[in-house]
Formats: C-alpha cells, structure tokens, sequence
C-alpha cells in the first residue's frame, strides 16, 4: 500500500465539508503492516476481549508472529488485496499513538471482489468523536476506489450505537444470524417417536441441498465454511467419507418415511466442529429435536459443536438440545454502482 492516501472519490453519505475535513485530517493513515500490526493487535485485544473466543484470540497470535515474521513483511505489501490477514485498513493516531483501527479484507463473491470491514475497534477513552464514522468513510472510498462491487461487514445486533452508524452511512441488512453451541456431550431432548433417524442416503441429496439453501442464502454462505459441493453425495465425497468417518456424517429424520431434516456434521479446523442443519419448514421443531441430540451422542469429545442458524428462529427446540447462543451477527452489505 502507498504510504500516502489521496481521497479523491466521492464517499457515501458525506458532505462536502465532511469529506474537506477527511482530507486535511492529519489522525487518520492508512496501515503501515511493519510498525502498525503488534499494536493493532494489542488495540483489538483491549476492545474486544470480552467477546473473543479462541479463533479470535488465535487470529490475534497470527497477527502478531507475521509482525515478526520478516519475510512476511517483505512480501505482504505486494499482496495486500489477496491476503485474508489484516494487512489493510486505515489507522487513527493521537500524539503518534494508534488509538483506532479499521481492517479491510478482500473476499470474493459470485467470482466478484468484496470487502470486509472489520476489527473497528477504538479505544474507549476516544469513543464518541466521530473516529469510527472517519475510519469507515476512508474505508468506503478507498474500497470503491478499488473497483469493488461491494463492502460488507457484521456487527453483534446487540451494539445499537454501531448498528445505527452503519446505516447511517448506506449499509443494509441482508441477514441476521445465531451461533449457537453445546458444550455437553450426551444431550438427550424430547423427540417424536414416529421419527426415525437414518444416515442419509445419495437420493436424499436434491432435497437436502434445496432445504439447506432455505437456511443458508448466498447472502450468508458466501462467507460461511459451507461447500455444497463438498456435501454431496459424489462419487468422490462418498470414498472420502468412507475412510474418514470422523470428517463428516450425514442423517436424515424421516415421518412416515418422509424426510423432515438433515444435519450434517463436519469437523472442522476451528475450535468448534459445524453443523448444517436442513429442515422442512413444516415440521421445523420437529426435525431439530430428533437430530441435534446426534451431534454429541455420537460424537462424545472434548470439542464443541457450533450451528449458524437465522436469528429468532427455533429458540426453544434448539435450546431444549443443550445449545446456548454464542452471539447474533447482522449482516449489512453497502453496494456500489
């Protein structure tokens, strides 16, 4: 990234004094990877400690041995709109200290290039000044600037003041969603005993891959680890599946011989291994009681089980399987012409 930022493209919802303003405003740079990385790291860990679990606090590590990594700080400048660090985005300085951060993370969408927004973070002695709305309006023009066709970014639907910034500045929600986790293993929950639970099987796969796109849009599983692909019942999958028993399962819940739900099971490298869960609209309460038992009876170890899930939804089934929510993300996408 060049060390000097020319803002020269309109910016979404400011006004020519505003935009004036960002110009000449001397705080606000873009990231310098070799000096910023350790205390954006630092930064993100003072405001975010209370909500980061382990992949957060495994990102933090990685952010911090690549900012002693020097063949990483030779090459990481050439690839800035490729890398899934944050080796982009914008600072805020007070009196030569980084007291605000803003990372920009090229993603790709329907073969198109986003941009996530992400760690916004600003410490709280310098909350309440308008750094977070400056962060992001040099983000937005620098984003589109690039030719992107979108920005997206997800904020905990609980922090109303953030929510409404970015709305303010011409985000959207497209989704909101619940993770929800087990730390119990053996769950035991009430279940219909007409259901019978099978492992499924290759002509089940059309309808559980048109239940699975109900749950899982492409405004959500763009950015989700979900591969339909990697689901379905190829030739391939099923050998891998063979000898790798402890990858991925699949069931089916059938009434009356007609299937109800799927949930797939997928280990995963995070701290958490993944659920998708596919159920008939109809019979929603149904299918989740009789299959998230699955996921911890047969599976009974240390590791946690996670399951993205649209906000508001089977609260109480999914609750009465031993899950907790972890946190509601909204989803919100800015679009440029």
């Amino acid at each position: 990234m060049r060390d000097i930022f020319i803002f020269e493209v309109q910016l979404i919802s400011m006004a020519e004094s505003d935009l004036s303003s960002i110009r000449i405003q001397s705080n606000l740079r873009p990231l310098d990877v070799r000096r910023d990385l350790p205390v954006v790291a630092d930064l993100i860990e003072e405001c975010f400690a209370s909500t980061m679990d382990p992949d957060g606090q495994e990102y933090l590590r990685q952010m911090r041995r690549a900012a002693n990594d020097e063949t990483f700080l030779r090459w990481a400048p050439r690839v800035v709109d490729q890398a899934s660090l944050p080796i982009s985005g914008f600072v805020w300085e007070e009196e030569g200290k980084v007291v605000a951060n803003l990372s920009l993370i090229p993603l790709r969408k329907d073969g198109q290039r986003v941009y996530l927004i992400a760690n916004v973070a600003v410490t709280p002695s310098f909350r309440r000044r308008g750094i977070a709305r400056a962060l992001t309006q040099a983000a937005l023009g620098h984003v589109r600037a690039r030719g992107s066709t979108a920005a997206w970014l997800q904020v905990r639907a609980d922090n109303e003041p953030a929510y409404h910034l970015y709305q303010t500045l011409g985000f959207i929600e497209r989704a909101r969603r619940t993770t929800w986790m087990s730390p119990v293993s053996n769950i035991t929950c009430e279940k219909d005993p007409a259901i019978d639970i099978t492992f499924r099987r290759a002509v089940d796969w059309r309808l559980q891959s048109n239940w699975l796109g109900r749950v899982y849009p492409p405004e959500v599983s763009w950015n989700l680890p979900l591969s339909l692909r990697s689901l379905s019942p190829a030739i391939f999958n099923e050998l891998v599946h063979f000898f790798a028993v402890d990858r991925i399962q699949h069931w089916v819940a059938r009434k009356d011989h007609t299937p109800i739900g799927f949930l797939t099971w997928e280990s995963s490298h995070s701290y958490t291994d993944n659920l998708w869960l596919a159920p008939q609209p109809d019979n929603e309460d149904a299918a989740i009681r009789a299959l998230l038992p699955l996921a911890r009876s047969n599976y009974p170890s240390s590791r946690l089980v996670s399951l993205n899930y649209p906000a508001g939804r089977a609260i109480d089934p999914i609750k009465s399987c031993g899950f907790t929510p972890h946190q509601t993300l909204a989803w919100m996408e800015v679009k440029f012409k």
